[in-house]
């Protein structure tokens, strides 16, 4: 497989992209496999559950469904953006020679083959907006059937069938949002695939930046500790308390 690459492409590119596919498709995964109950993904997986109980009391749940709905209306634009830059990235494929001599007059970028450069500038990007779209659409289908079961659902049941239908529903929205997250998370590292025109070390550069911003805001952002405090005032339970979170595998 090595010998179908370009012959321009060296060890540190190939390291840089191994490192940003590691990161890009790998950071969801850590953080919803392994047990972070300090993480606002963690919280947030009770704090929706606690929100479907309180759902299943109310006779009116107009406003659940609305709430629900602004995020779908947000998966929704995110999704035809997606489909946008897709279309012109394929479409930037057809005039590549301007593309191609442009990006080689920069001072600041990497002095590349063609076929490199289309892998660097549009495949690599392709696939990541592919990725997004995939993870947005998938979000779309989840938070259409939460929304399904949330009118299903009974009104006022017993504390056993509240407490298990508030668990299910609860870990059907997660799942969407995780989607959502996903989809969203992709345009940050879109962002750092495009540094990779620079060359490889700002690439790997670029990534681990990614990963640190995302890292802070999940554990040490001014809104994980907000999340914190609020998380021991709505749902009455101390630090300790956020280990028994809805983990998402």
């Amino acid at each position: 497989m090595i010998e179908h690459l370009p012959t321009d492409m060296g060890r540190q590119d190939l390291a840089a992209l191994a490192w940003f596919l590691a990161a890009w498709l790998g950071y969801g995964q850590a953080i919803h496999a392994m047990p972070w109950p300090g993480s606002i993904t963690a919280r947030m997986g009770q704090v929706r559950r606690a929100w479907m109980a309180t759902m299943l009391g109310r006779d009116n749940r107009i406003t659940d469904a609305l709430l629900i709905g602004h995020t779908v209306h947000s998966a929704t634009f995110f999704a035809s953006t997606t489909m946008v830059a897709m279309a012109a990235l394929l479409g930037l494929l057809g005039g590549f020679d301007r593309t191609y001599a442009t990006v080689q007059e920069l001072a600041f970028t990497a002095k590349t083959g063609r076929v490199f450069m289309e892998g660097k500038l549009v495949l690599l990007l392709l696939l990541v907006f592919a990725h997004i779209f995939l993870k947005l659409s998938w979000a779309l289908r989840q938070l259409n059937y939460t929304l399904a079961m949330i009118g299903a659902a009974p009104t006022k049941p017993r504390v056993a069938q509240r407490d298990r239908i508030a668990r299910e529903l609860g870990t059907l929205l997660s799942l969407a949002v995780r989607s959502f997250n996903a989809g969203i998370r992709g345009y940050y590292f879109a962002l750092a695939a495009l540094t990779w025109l620079v060359g490889p070390e700002a690439f790997m550069a670029a990534t681990c930046g990614i990963v640190t911003m995302l890292a802070w805001r999940q554990f040490a952002s001014g809104t994980a500790e907000a999340i914190r405090r609020s998380h021991v005032a709505v749902l009455g339970e101390e630090e300790g308390g956020v280990a028994g979170a809805v983990q998402l595998r």
